[in-house]
């Protein structure tokens, strides 16, 4: 019921004070037909999602309450006996009208929404109902309710492909060299990437992949456009960065995608008059929910965009690398890290038919059982015992879901062998779930099984702001993470389904499991959820993810058990580990303070080698140096770069990368990027390249066995090149900044310890501190003085960027407290000093 994903945050938050258009013209369905006023090139027509037979209705299983809904005419079935309603709610057996007709349409920025009025609820108040469009070119389904906290409004969201504009998308699948590549799985239905050019000030861009922009709230980008910047003005504007015209293509080596013919450009001196972009794709096995990246070329009116993910490899070398990781009757899908496990149909036989009557008898991963084949067959002929070929345990992966080869059966034709190939799929609901064989060669058969153990749902693990909060790094594809409370173990983990474990009896899917010890020493296993839902950020701007669906709950067994995770930003807290807050209402609330959710932010260089955080918390760089003044790196069409990070000021006339006389720019920005693990320096206004200059940038990446290690090629273009750095030397930064991170168990702390004196001591100190601190200012002139000493701000990332803690202000008092504090500190010391 709840299945709500990332971007429905970002359209509740400002829905009721959008630039409203009343289009509502009486009782009949022309409310439901729509002119896009933007644009103004098409019109929504949304009268077929009304059911001239019968009324729609939605179940909410949560509160046990149902809603009949006609969205452009009145109900068929009257509302407790009275017409004129679009809605009716029914619970407790009583229908009360929540939705009269017609409703009020508001249309604007990219963004429809029906709003209802209703009976009164209260005294004051009437029930409410507000229906919000939500373009999916992929889904036409029932709308969806929001969980609610005022009994007397109902929010719905309607995923359709009738609240989309015209699109236009290419094929996503090229070839080179005998390999193929696809990338439509980075294809977005729904919603689209958006990709930051710097700080949250800097233009936004706005980017899909072999498909248009979606037309939505925040994006208003011209219909053929693949990708658009979103100028951050007054007057809010929208610049056409290319349209979508061809398939990826192979240029230079690389896979790329070519956005071409956008606005024009202003700067005449760039040779093609119109502003185009290129996103080049790099292939990284491990790279699984990973964000495109800008990295330049806006000045020069040719935006570039990297993007590391599995999705750029080959499919060959794909399926090769899944092999590698396959168990017994298991697979990992190398695009999404998730594992396809057939196991469970290893208990039984199976039989499939072929259009001419033949019949075979088979074992999944295994032989089946009392069959007149030979010793090892997988797949037997009933009428004749022909082996069609010898079992195996290698499931194989392929992108539309995994399959087994059964090969070496008996003699065919000319010297050949039979052998099956048994593909497992995810039908829609209305399949059978049934094997059956789709082609019967002389000495191939292939048999397709559409069944929902390869349909696990995926959900995306990242919360959309101006910048992506990306969870994924946090996903377990090997173990789970477990907290232990007394005699209680929660098995967790993020944005997937639990990694099976023999004790865990939890429901297949469930991403949280409870085990509790009973009186009996056995555990009892509890769902507390299934990952239904993608992160969203909350009104505190923290990031949420909440698991739903899970066992019965023990109060209210009418309610489903719910886990609630909140990731609030802790530049201290790497990657952090997930602590049990409390339990309220059939729902587990957990915290889990990481770095990951905090953005990226400025940091600063000091010369001659050291970085600096926001917090002045630092990282010196001179080790690159000592072990070795000068990198080099060359790239497969045979330039040499060298590097030398820490001698720029006097290396290759101020520019810290240098390819023969060509100097590559001079330090520009230090960012730390909590999100991706990552510090970037970015180097700017080198040697002239054509009509621009050179650009550059290194980034490094925490790897503590690797030691000093080396920069490696990431990628280039004619005026731009990155590199890659793989270092334990950024790895002295986060130890000096991380809090001790909590191990994979949790126990309950006893209230005294043997080192209970220490604690006894800083409750003391605490204490007498406090005391003499309120004492000094019981003076109202020392009070009054105090205020404007201390400015604490939010320590939560605001729109990526990491703001600081605590800001200090100079004040004329100062120098009177500080006498009193130095005689404060003196005294905790000598009492510690003393315990």
């Amino acid at each position: 019921m709840y299945s709500l994903t990332v971007s429905i945050s970002l359209y509740w938050f400002a829905v009721i004070a959008v630039f409203a258009q009343d289009t509502s013209k009486g009782n009949d369905s022309s409310f439901c037909i729509i002119q896009e006023p933007v644009l103004n090139l098409f019109k929504y027509n949304f009268t077929s999602l009304s059911d001239s037979t019968k009324d729609i209705i939605i179940h909410n299983d949560y509160l046990n309450e149902t809603l009949r809904i006609q969205l452009c005419m009145p109900l068929k079935q009257k509302c407790n006996g009275t017409d004129g309603y679009q809605i009716c709610l029914i619970k407790n057996k009583e229908e009360i009208g929540i939705g009269k007709s017609p409703p009020k349409v508001e249309v604007g920025n990219g963004r429809t929404l029906f709003r209802f009025t209703g009976t009164n609820c209260t005294q004051k108040d009437k029930y409410s109902v507000i229906i919000l469009m939500k373009c999916d070119y992929s889904d036409n389904s029932l709308p969806a309710l929001f969980p609610r906290t005022d009994a007397c409004q109902f929010h719905l969201l309607w995923r359709t492909a009738l609240a989309c504009g015209p699109r236009t998308q290419k094929p996503c699948i090229v070839s080179d060299n005998g390999s193929h590549y696809d990338l439509s799985s980075l294809t977005m239905y729904s919603t689209n990437y958006a990709i930051r050019t710097g700080n949250k000030n800097l233009p936004k861009i706005i980017l899909n992949v072999c498909h248009s922009v979606i037309f939505e709230y925040d994006a208003l980008c011209q219909i053929q456009s693949g990708a658009c910047l979103k100028q951050n003005s007054s007057k809010i504007e929208y610049i056409n960065l290319g349209d979508v015209t061809q398939a990826p293509i192979f240029e230079d080596g690389k896979l790329k995608l070519k956005y071409q013919n956008g606005d024009l450009c202003k700067d005449k001196n760039v040779a093609a008059p119109h502003i185009q972009t290129t996103v080049s794709f790099i292939c990284d096995f491990e790279a699984t929910d990973t964000s495109p990246e800008y990295i330049g070329g806006g000045k020069e009116c040719h935006y570039q965009i990297i993007w590391k993910t599995a999705a750029a490899c080959s499919i060959e070398s794909l399926r090769s690398y899944s092999a590698t990781t396959a168990g017994t009757c298991t697979v990992t899908n190398p695009l999404t890290n998730s594992t396809y496990d057939l196991k469970s149909l290893m208990t039984k036989d199976y039989y499939a038919t072929a259009q001419n009557g033949a019949q075979y008898k088979f074992g999944v991963c295994k032989p089946p059982t009392n069959m007149k084949c030979t010793s090892g067959t997988g797949i037997c002929s009933i009428k004749n015992g022909t082996s069609m070929g010898k079992y195996n345990t290698n499931l194989m992966w392929q992108e539309d879901g995994p399959y087994l080869n059964y090969t070496n059966g008996d003699l065919c034709e000319n010297g050949q062998k039979h052998y099956t190939t048994i593909a497992f799929l995810c039908g829609t609901e209305e399949d059978s779930n049934k094997p059956f064989v789709v082609e019967q060669k002389p000495c191939q058969l292939i048999i397709h099984w559409n069944t929902s153990l390869v349909c696990a749902e995926r959900i995306k693990c990242v919360a959309m702001d101006d910048d992506e909060m990306n969870l994924s790094s946090l996903i377990k594809s090997n173990d789970n993470y477990i907290v232990k409370v007394n005699k209680t173990e929660y098995h967790i983990n993020i944005c997937r389904p639990l990694v099976p474990v023999p004790s865990l009896t939890c429901a297949h899917g469930s991403a949280v499991c409870k085990a509790t010890l009973n009186s009996n020493k056995e555990y009892i296993n509890e769902s507390l959820g299934f990952p239904k839902e993608s992160p969203v950020l909350d009104a505190n701007r923290d990031t949420v993810l909440r698991y739903i669906g899970g066992s019965p709950c023990h109060e209210d067994p009418t309610k489903l058990i719910s886990s609630n995770f909140t990731f609030p930003c802790n530049v201290y807290s790497d990657k952090g580990y997930p602590e049990f807050k409390t339990y309220k209402d059939c729902t587990y609330i957990f915290e889990w303070k990481t770095s990951i959710t905090c953005g990226a932010a400025m940091g600063n260089w000091t010369s001659p080698c050291i970085i600096r955080d926001h917090l002045s918390h630092e990282c010196d760089l001179s080790s690159l140096y000592k072990s070795q003044p000068i990198y080099h790196v060359k790239s497969k069409q045979g330039k040499d770069y060298s590097i030398n990070i820490c001698g720029g000021g006097t290396f290759c006339n101020g520019s810290a990368v240098c390819q023969e006389s060509n100097g590559y720019g001079s330090l520009a920005n230090v960012i730390f990027d909590y999100g991706r693990d990552v510090i970037r320096l970015q180097y700017s206004n080198g040697d002239k390249c054509i009509n621009t200059s050179y650009t550059s940038g290194v980034r490094f990446t925490c790897a503590e066995s690797i030691g000093i290690g080396e920069p490696k090629l990431l990628w280039e273009s004619q005026c731009h090149v990155e590199f890659k750095w793989d270092t334990n030397v950024t790895c002295a930064y986060k130890l000096k900044t991380q809090l001790p991170t909590p191990s994979d168990t949790h126990e309950d702390v006893p209230m005294f310890s043997t080192g209970h004196a220490g604690a006894v001591a800083t409750i003391v100190l605490s204490v007498i501190a406090t005391v003499a601190v309120l004492f000094y200012f019981r003076d109202p002139d020392k009070r009054t003085c105090l205020r404007p000493c201390w400015h604490p701000f939010s320590s939560r990332r605001s729109s990526g960027r990491v703001r600081s803690i605590l800001q200090r202000k100079p004040n004329c008092c100062l120098t009177s407290i500080l006498p009193s504090v130095k005689r404060i500190v003196t005294m905790i010391f000598w009492l510690h000093s003393s315990i």
